[in-house]
């Protein structure tokens, strides 16, 4: 017998509503994936991710996989309405012209925002299901950090959600939502998504479990308890949602999958946010200004390993703009060595010093050129330029095994005893083969000064004697009200009384 005919397709962004950096077709092709049709296997075939699973499921139930489109790029300002529009018509188009299909596996992100659209996934959902119709089971996958309406769970079928930060289960993830998928499109089981929300858009610690305590490991935990009692239950998704983003359905969400029309599975759902709004203001981290960290950074070497500094509020990772200087000019200023720097988003400065060429030295005006307004201005440094590289990465840490991360065409610049990665594209650091592509060997580093939130601590936190945090002003700042929010829904914490 053969096997189904199961459509996917991935438009995957984070959106922060009050960054300035347009996520335009432009962006997805040079800074993130933009793969079609046989591109696709060749780029994520044998890697940790969504497509990594999806392939292997392809090869174990026998399904005959039409995918037109992979499209990614790190957070940044909402997506265009060209892009999105592009996006929209390359997969309906593929879609109209794949039918019939049995099942749809779709890995999304939850925390897009387009210019025209609050939810673009739910406006997504609801025109693929113009073309398919009410009875073809839809399968999504949906990172933790996404902020879900209730449209998604209305045109979706089956949901499932990363349950680690950071996320090493990405791969995990569509195997259970593909399995799922397998059953239905048998008939085996009749999903359905129940939904629930409360007036937060800050909650369950932003989805950290990494440290093993907090909210959002006590809720999974929870979850997991749920689903190994009551077999009606078929997948529970714990959202953190991402706060950044001026939308009405911003923050928290539990998305329950129930089997047979089951009433449980919105009990479920509404047991398990009310546990996250009891638990709403419980955090695992602290951001430090940067006179601490500095302080922290010219104490004597004590341990093995680097001092990690993670510069929280201007990860690329997070939409921040990934050239931030206040940071780098505090370091420079503390004379502080032994210091590697990943990095600073400067395309006319890495050009620059590619040019010089290694040995040469260089003065840059550095960084502080995406928005001034957060992070720090450009900085006037003079240094030698150690290395040169094309800037493209093959992960090889447990964050998404085995996938392309890109710096662009990039240098090294050492300013004292600071060898700072100058790249040209907005990278969140990740991946320790983001130093050693251009000779830093981040176990013998003494500090390594990352712009990175989550994802690094799944490679770095285990060769680091010690990890801090720094609000160097970026964008992706905990001082929520001096964001301009228009669209969220009031009242709701920790912006309003409650």
């Amino acid at each position: 017998m053969a096997g189904f005919k199961v459509f996917s397709a991935t438009v995957m962004h984070e959106s922060l509503s009050f960054c300035r950096l347009p996520a335009d077709l432009e962006r997805f092709k040079t800074t993130g994936g933009y793969e079609r049709d046989d591109e696709i296997p060749k780029a994520y075939r044998g890697t940790k991710s969504e497509w990594g699973a999806i392939f292997d499921l392809a090869d174990r139930f026998g399904w005959s996989v039409v995918h037109p489109l992979v499209a990614n790029t790190s957070p940044s300002g909402p997506v265009t309405r060209d892009a999105y529009e592009h996006f929209s018509e390359v997969i309906l188009l593929s879609l109209k012209k794949a039918m019939p299909v049995d099942g749809l596996l779709l890995p999304l992100h939850g925390a897009m925002v387009a210019e025209h659209l609050e939810d673009a996934e739910g406006e997504l959902l609801r025109r693929i299901r113009e073309v398919i119709g009410r009875k073809v089971p839809v399968a999504v996958t949906l990172d933790l950090h996404a902020n879900i309406g209730p449209d998604l769970a209305k045109h979706a079928d089956i949901v499932s959600t990363y349950r680690t930060t950071p996320h090493v289960d990405m791969y995990e993830t569509a195997i259970r939502a593909g399995e799922l998928l397998q059953r239905a499109m048998k008939g085996e089981i009749r999903p359905h998504v129940a939904y629930a929300q409360r007036p937060m858009f800050n909650g369950l610690d932003q989805g950290r479990t990494i440290s093993g305590k907090g909210p959002m490991v006590d809720i999974l935990a929870k979850a997991k308890a749920i689903l190994a009692k009551d077999k009606d239950i078929l997948d529970i998704g714990i959202n953190a949602g991402f706060d950044w983003a001026d939308k009405k359905h911003v923050g928290p969400t539990v998305l329950v999958t129930g089997n047979q029309g089951t009433t449980k599975a919105q009990k479920v759902a509404d047991e398990l946010i009310d546990f996250a709004w009891e638990t709403r203001a419980t955090k695992t981290i602290e951001l430090r200004p940067i006179d601490e960290v500095i302080r922290i950074a010219k104490e004597p070497r004590s341990g093995n390993g680097p001092l990690l500094i993670g510069d929280y509020t201007d990860c690329p990772g997070g939409a921040g703009m990934g050239d931030g200087t206040a940071l780098l000019k505090a370091m420079i200023e503390a004379d502080l060595q032994d210091v590697a720097v990943g990095s600073i988003a400067d395309a006319e400065s890495a050009e620059k010093a590619r040019k010089a060429g290694v040995g040469a030295t260089v003065t840059l005006d550095l960084g502080g050129k995406h928005d001034p307004r957060f992070g720090g201005t450009p900085l006037r440094v003079t240094g030698k330029v150690i290395a040169v590289g094309d800037g493209v990465i093959t992960r090889k840490g447990p964050f998404a095994t085995g996938t392309v991360t890109s710096f662009g065409p990039s240098a090294v610049v050492q300013v004292g005893g600071i060898k700072i990665i100058v790249a040209s594209h907005r990278v969140q650091i990740d991946d320790r083969e983001q130093f050693r592509h251009f000779g830093i060997e981040p176990e013998t580093t003494n500090i390594l000064a990352c712009k990175a939130m989550n994802h690094f601590r799944a490679d770095f936190e285990k060769i680091g004697r010690r990890l801090v945090y720094v609000d160097s002003g970026g964008i992706t700042s905990f001082n929520w009200k001096q964001y301009p929010y228009k669209n969220i829904r009031r009242p709701i914490w920790p912006l309003d009384p409650l």
